[in-house]
């Protein structure tokens, strides 16, 4: 298996089909192609050398330049000018490992006599023994606990705190600070704390401070909701019999009621503003002595 991107030579075989035989002298005769994942391309250095006649008859070998070999799947295909002569093509598949030696810069890690890997150990200089003592257990919360009290972790639950040890402008401070310079010193535990705010009864929470300002906001407010609502003109709109109905619409029912309409027999029929539209008719029990009526439309 070939490396990926790595320059090498490849060898093929020229097969003389009539003689049953791998093909000597051939060299100047053979152009090779370079198949680089399915795709035909011309070799750099397209110069075909023959291996050795003597010992190896038939066998030729190209170079493969580190650019050609950056793919999956590269093939050498190629044929002869000469008559019964077959270039025998070669398949190869390349992978990403390294191309240095083992231990070598680039090439793959080793260990030594003591399983250690060879560059790494001796860059660490880490001696497990020397960490655990006679109690890696010990040694390890040991440091751990330093580490802590190092950046005053342990003052989150294990240890009292004062103002210095909370430094200003820090986030714990500015949780309890309002000061342009966050400090610990501001927050008192005995009035700023969870349960003393659950305690509190004062006239704080009692009893909110009224801003003189704020009578003339509020009167302004409502002065400009009565006249969107009130200081315009209404729609004139009649709500369906049975039906719910607009504030709008109950006010033009109730004139309808009160204002212009007409009798007829047991029909009582209210107009519209324009006195003459039917905007609601009644229907009452009798023509001459009513005693109720119910609307009809």
């Amino acid at each position: 298996m070939a490396t990926r991107n790595v320059a090498m030579t490849v060898t093929f075989v020229a097969w003389d089909t009539s003689a049953n035989t791998g093909k000597t002298g051939d060299a100047s005769n053979i152009a090779v192609k370079w198949i680089k994942d399915g795709t035909v391309e011309t070799l750099d250095t397209n110069t075909v050398t023959e291996v050795d006649a003597t010992n190896c008859p038939g066998v030729y070998k190209v170079a493969i330049s580190a650019a050609e070999a950056n793919c999956n799947i590269g093939m050498l295909a190629g044929k002869s000018t000469t008559s019964d002569i077959v270039v025998l093509p070669i398949s190869i598949q390349f992978e990403r490992l390294p191309d240095a030696a083992p231990a070598a810069n680039g090439g793959l890690p080793t260990v030594d006599s003591n399983n250690h890997i060879n560059g790494v150990q001796d860059t660490l200089s880490v001696n497990v023994t020397q960490i655990e003592g006679s109690d890696a257990t010990d040694q390890i919360n040991a440091a751990c606990d330093a580490a802590i009290e190092t950046y005053g972790l342990d003052h989150l639950v294990s240890a009292s705190v004062a103002g210095s040890d909370v430094a200003d402008n820090s986030i714990v401070a500015k949780l309890v600070s309002k000061e342009s310079t966050a400090d610990w010193d501001d927050y008192v535990n005995t009035t700023d704390s969870l349960q003393a705010q659950r305690d509190y009864t004062g006239s704080g929470y009692t009893a909110i401070p009224w801003n003189s300002s704020w009578d003339a906001e509020v009167q302004s407010e409502c002065a400009d909701a009565l006249t969107a609502h009130w200081g315009a003109t209404l729609t004139e709109s009649y709500a369906s019999d049975g039906a719910a109905a607009t504030p709008a619409q109950l006010l033009y029912m109730i004139y309808c009621c009160v204002g212009e309409f007409a009798i007829s027999g047991t029909t009582i029929t209210g107009k519209k503003l324009n006195g003459s539209d039917t905007a609601m008719t009644w229907t009452i029990d009798d023509a001459s002595s009513p005693t109720s009526r119910t609307r009809a439309s």
